[in-house]
């Protein structure tokens, strides 16, 4: 008797167990992205763009972006790349450029170029970081969007392709590529209380990454009460595609799980009128998030097979993971 009724309750506990809900893995960016827009975006047909960042101010979107004549091809970057700004009143483009922003300064720590640019706000104040030489992190701020700009002395950060994110209480969380043993483009974090405080490294330095994976050019955003960061995909070890779009998740900032091992973008690009388009090159890649934490645009670097580079931009579907 003892035993028929202890069976009777193994049942009854193992069909609780079966109709418990199972908290799901988030769903991948790529589910919720939409044909690119053809004649969206941004491009100057004399120049290379690339590292696009955008801020919507007013009803107005303004890119922030990296550009150098197209005459010194794809190396020009590392001598002439400046910071631009281009505007739009549709999130989709296509966008026009306004200025030149930042170029580099003799003497200075940013001697060298103005590149991988981002722009964030924190309170009423605009924030534009950017590097120079490698793992050489920086930034300028401003109260208009327009201008004029202060410039810091030194850099703030020891790491490059920084993505930034600025926290409700004005705290500032950091994540870029750091350098590992045997040369890996490792994950690296930092905090600081406030944008002008002190940038303190995370995990001791320690790649942020499961498994060594690697990355390059990550874009970051806060939804879903986490971190949920984009990048491209270092030595195809995420994904198995070289440079493809790999996308991680992380409760505390210092651990990161990847959400698929299927590519959230490829060099492939797929137009709302049906044409697609293989690149040579998709970098920087970064997404615009609104004022619910919703993604609702894609933006990436294309080169194409011939021409300079440009930025091309896909809609998304209001996507939280």
């Amino acid at each position: 008797m003892k035993m028929k009724i202890g069976f009777l309750c193994v049942v009854v506990m193992v069909a609780l167990v079966s109709r418990m809900p199972v908290k799901a893995q988030p769903h991948s960016l790529k589910e919720f992205m939409k044909p690119a827009v053809k004649e969206g975006g941004f491009k100057m047909d004399s120049f290379y763009l690339w590292c696009p960042s955008v801020i919507k101010v007013g009803d107005t979107y303004h890119m922030f972006c990296s550009r150098w004549p197209a005459r010194y091809g794809m190396g020009g970057w590392t001598k002439f790349s400046e910071c631009v700004r281009a505007t739009s009143k549709n999130l989709y483009g296509p966008y026009t450029f306004a200025e030149v922003v930042l170029t580099k300064r003799d003497g200075f720590w940013d001697n060298d170029r103005v590149h991988n640019v981002k722009i964030v706000k924190s309170g009423s104040t605009y924030v534009l970081y950017y590097i120079s030489s490698k793992n050489e992190t920086g930034y300028a701020y401003s109260d208009k969007i327009t201008g004029p700009w202060t410039r810091i002395d030194n850099p703030a950060m020891k790491v490059t392709n920084p993505a930034i994110l600025v926290n409700a209480d004005k705290s500032v969380y950091v994540i870029g590529r750091g350098e590992g043993k045997d040369k890996m483009n490792i994950a690296i974090a930092f905090t600081a209380p406030v944008f002008k405080g002190e940038y303190k490294l995370l995990n001791n330095g320690a790649n942020v990454l499961p498994n060594d994976y690697e990355l390059e050019d990550p874009t970051i955003w806060w939804a879903n009460n986490q971190y949920n960061m984009l990048c491209n995909d270092w030595k195809a070890k995420a994904t198995g595609t070289f440079k493809a779009g790999a996308q991680y998740f992380s409760k505390d900032g210092v651990s990161y799980t990847l959400v698929s091992k299927e590519p959230v973008f490829t060099k492939n690009v797929v137009y709302d009128d049906g044409t697609s388009e293989v690149f040579s090159r998709r970098e920087r890649p970064f997404v615009f998030v609104n004022e619910n934490n919703e993604v609702t645009a894609f933006f990436s670097t294309c080169l194409p097979q011939v021409g300079s580079a440009r930025i091309v931009v896909q809609p998304v579907d209001n996507y939280v993971p």
